[in-house]
């Protein structure tokens, strides 16, 4: 347990620690409006602040106004269905047909199944105050979200948009260690071209920075995405030299001129990226168009009908994807 414990990343320690302060806010500054009001609902109202709140200020955003959405068409759906049942059905009959409307409206669009919570409320409440119980339902829901919104922009905030520049940079960072790992292993036999912690990190860090974008509200949201769709070409072609390494001898094995161009290839493709990673908008990509030039050259005197050309082949055309890439995203990266 306490090894697990170890293992959590900061982020996710720094992330459980701030929404647990801003749900406990949440909480106590929904109850007390309620409360002040004199609205009832309490534990609606603080469940909808509490269970709002995200990673992001743009995330809870988002949450908050869906679960109102959804509180409303649960409302209305609730509401349709006690006045088109004969009269006699009871509380049973009520909250059959509203659970059946409902969760076949949850079923088309998932985010709408909080709305099965007024439904039943209304369900389970005298055909007399429906339309009390939906409003003020409503009403409290949108006051617990209003104070979830306010403690996630006041409480520790933190914006979608910084969030995601910071997964992208470790994303930027586990990509220079793919690549450095990739072109290594055409090198040397006993080097693994993907360790699986090297790509667990890669992808985590790629799918946190989809969410950030994802969560990102009121913001310009097309150059956040050129540069994340700029980075998954990028780590396209450091599979392709996966690819190249999984010969059956190593392509640069053996061959010192062209082990000396692949390595200086490596470590200026890995220099650009780790720059990027720091915050610098347009690092220079140094000479990796004459490395490159010359490895063609290299390539060029061998015969092609060997088997380890194909590898040395395939190794060519992975660094040049990579350098056509690494452009593209130093253009996104200089264009934000």
């Amino acid at each position: 347990m306490l090894e697990r414990l170890r293992t959590i990343p900061r982020e996710d320690w720094r992330d459980a620690i701030r929404r647990g302060l801003q749900a406990a806010l949440a909480g106590v500054g929904t109850y007390a409006a309620v409360r002040a009001l004199g609205l009832g609902h309490e534990f609606l109202a603080v469940l909808g602040a509490a269970l709002i709140l995200t990673t992001s200020i743009g995330g809870t955003m988002g949450a908050a106004l869906t679960r109102i959405q959804a509180t409303v068409v649960g409302s209305l759906l609730g509401l349709a269905c006690l006045l088109v049942l004969p009269d006699g059905w009871g509380t049973m009959g009520a909250l059959a047909l509203s659970l059946l409307v409902v969760g076949g409206v949850s079923g088309l669009r998932s985010d709408w199944s909080y709305g099965m919570v007024a439904a039943v409320g209304i369900a389970l409440a005298s055909q007399d105050q429906a339309v009390e119980e939906a409003v003020e339902r409503t009403l409290a829901l949108a006051i617990g979200a209003g104070i979830g919104v306010l403690v996630s922009l006041l409480a520790w905030p933190d914006r979608a948009e910084a969030r995601f520049d910071r997964h992208l940079r470790e994303a930027l960072r586990a990509t220079a260690t793919r690549l450095s790992d990739a072109i290594e292993a055409t090198m040397e036999p006993s080097r693994e071209a993907a360790p699986a912690d090297h790509v667990s990190a890669y992808h985590r860090a790629v799918g946190r920075a989809q969410d950030a974008l994802d969560a990102a509200k009121l913001v310009e949201r097309d150059g956040m995405r050129r540069r994340l769709e700029a980075l998954r070409r990028l780590y396209n072609s450091v599979i392709i030299l996966d690819r190249a390494a999984e010969s059956d001898e190593p392509p640069v094995a053996g061959a010192r001129r062209m082990r000396e161009e692949v390595e200086h290839l490596r470590r200026e493709a890995c220099r650009v990226l780790t720059s990027l990673a720091r915050g610098e908008r347009s690092p220079d990509p140094g000479d990796l168009d004459p490395a490159l030039e010359r490895l063609e050259k290299h390539l060029a005197g061998e015969d092609p009908a060997t088997l380890l050309h194909g590898g040395r082949g395939a190794l060519d055309f992975g660094l040049r994807e990579v350098r056509r890439t690494l452009a593209d995203l130093i253009a996104a990266e200089s264009a934000r």
